[in-house]
């Protein structure tokens, strides 16, 4: 259930991206799992149709928004049945797509069904995202890599831009793409952007100066954890991570440096 704090009063819609094999889902799942064990109750979507983030949370996607569409565009019978009823479409997705995982509600987009592109499913991803957000005190959005999303205005409210990059100068330049991408033509409004440098090794000066050459704020360095490599290897979920691995203690600093979380003790 949500809380009351002053650190998530606002109705937080925190996005994480960046390139593919960054950790963006591992450090979305860990995000959920910090919230749940201090009581709240996350809006998580998963936006990337490979599903990963709902394996991650121990799910299994047997309901996903593409295959609500589906259902709507081969039956007649479905489409009769919700435009006929007086219910609004946002109540049919909370009831008939949303999914319940270890204390958190989870949106899954899925995948499109059958030749095409992705441009209704992801209209009736933006649309759940906007209508359902507002029940949550936080949602947390794991987006597919890259900026295409973004740039396709799916996601286009957010409080909070977390840029998930490798430890490389190559990295900290698609992060700054993905930063102005957002702020100049995708997303309504002022939000922060913060990056988190994954696998991050001892020195990482060279990335810390880039960074702060292009204005880019550095919330958080999550180091390598060969917790994270044999939970994956064995499909363990992310949330599973003991409470003192690294990874889920450097994301919960980056939480608290966010006022996401209530600092522990």
């Amino acid at each position: 259930m949500q809380t009351d704090s002053n650190a998530r009063s606002r109705g937080e819609i925190l996005a994480v991206t960046g390139k593919g094999g960054t950790g963006k889902t591992t450090t979305t799942a860990i995000m959920a799992k910090l919230l749940v064990q201090q009581g709240v109750r996350p809006l998580v979507v998963d936006a990337d149709p490979p599903v990963s983030l709902a394996y991650a949370l121990g799910a299994e996607p047997t309901k996903t928004l593409g295959l609500f569409r589906k259902k709507l565009i081969e039956d007649p019978r479905e489409k009769r049945r919700i435009a006929d009823s007086e219910r609004h479409m946002r109540e049919f997705i909370y009831d008939e797509v949303l999914m319940e995982v270890g204390g958190a509600s989870l949106l899954v987009l899925g995948r499109a069904e059958g030749p095409g592109c992705f441009c209704g499913i992801n209209e009736l991803l933006k649309f759940g995202i906007q209508s359902l957000s507002d029940k949550y005190a936080i949602t947390l959005i794991d987006c597919e890599a890259g900026i295409e999303q973004i740039n396709r205005l799916v996601v286009n409210r957010l409080t909070t831009l977390l840029i998930v990059s490798d430890a490389s100068v190559k990295g900290i330049r698609t992060a700054e793409h993905l930063s102005r991408v957002a702020g100049e033509y995708a997303v309504d409004g002022t939000f922060r952007v913060g990056l988190v440098i994954n696998k991050a090794g001892m020195d990482i000066h060279p990335l810390e100066k880039r960074a702060e050459e292009i204005g880019l704020e550095i919330v958080g360095l999550i180091p390598e954890d060969e917790n994270v490599a044999e939970f994956d290897l064995l499909g363990t979920p992310t949330t599973a991570l003991p409470d003192d691995s690294p990874c889920v203690n450097a994301v919960r600093g980056i939480m608290e440096r966010l006022k996401l979380i209530d600092p522990v003790g």
